[in-house]
C-alpha cells in the first residue's frame, strides 16, 4: 500500500511490527521536512512528509536485519506490490465506467434512424451520422478510459476523463 502521509517526526527508513507469524513493514520515501504557523503568533512547527509504502511479509526473528541488509530490493518488492494492488483497483473503476457507457454506444441508443429506402440518397445521411457517432464525444471517452494505464502517472495519479 502506498500513502502520502504527514508525520510530526522523522520517519526511520523503515519499521517493521508483528503480531503472531504475520510482520507489517512500513518504509518510508520521499520525506520532506517543512515548517508551519504555530497556534502562536511568530512561532513555527516542523513536521515531515513522506510516502510510506506497506507490506506484509512471515515474520522472523531476524527480518529487521535482512532489510537492513537488502533495503533496496524490499523497497522495490512492496513499490511493486503497491502498484500492482493500486493498478488493478483502477481498472477494476476503468472497467466499470467502460461497461456504463456500453448502453450509449448501442445502435439503438444512438438516435440514428434507419431509412426506409434502398437508394445511396436515402442512406448517405445515416452513415453519416453513424460516423460522426462512432468517433465522437461517447468514442473519445471510451478510448480514453481505455488508454488510462498509459498514463504516465498511472496507477497512483489518475486523470480520469470526464463522461459526455
Amino acid at each position: 500500500m502506498r500513502i502520502k502521509t504527514e508525520l510530526a517526526e522523522r520517519p526511520p527508513e523503515f519499521i517493521v511490527s508483528h503480531e503472531g507469524n504475520r510482520a507489517s513493514i512500513v518504509f518510508y520515501t520521499d520525506v520532506v521536512e517543512k515548517q508551519r504557523e504555530a497556534a502562536e503568533e511568530g512561532e513555527t512547527t516542523t513536521y515531515y512528509e513522506a510516502v510510506s509504502w506497506t507490506m506484509e511479509v512471515p515474520w522472523t526473528d531476524n527480518i529487521e536485519e535482512r532489510i537492513r541488509t537488502g533495503l533496496a530490493a524490499w523497497l522495490a518488492k512492496a513499490q511493486q506490490d503497491a502498484s500492482e494492488i493500486a493498478a488493478a483497483a483502477v481498472r477494476v473503476a476503468r472497467d466499470q465506467l467502460l461497461a456504463d457507457s456500453d448502453a450509449s454506444m448501442a445502435l439503438d441508443r444512438l438516435g440514428l434512424t434507419v431509412p426506409t429506402g434502398s437508394t445511396f440518397t436515402a442512406w448517405l445521411s445515416f452513415f453519416k451520422g453513424l460516423g460522426e457517432v462512432l468517433t465522437g464525444s461517447f468514442a473519445k471517452y471510451r478510448q480514453a478510459l481505455r488508454d488510462i494505464p498509459e498514463q504516465e502517472g498511472f496507477p497512483f495519479n489518475v486523470e480520469w476523463p470526464e463522461k459526455p
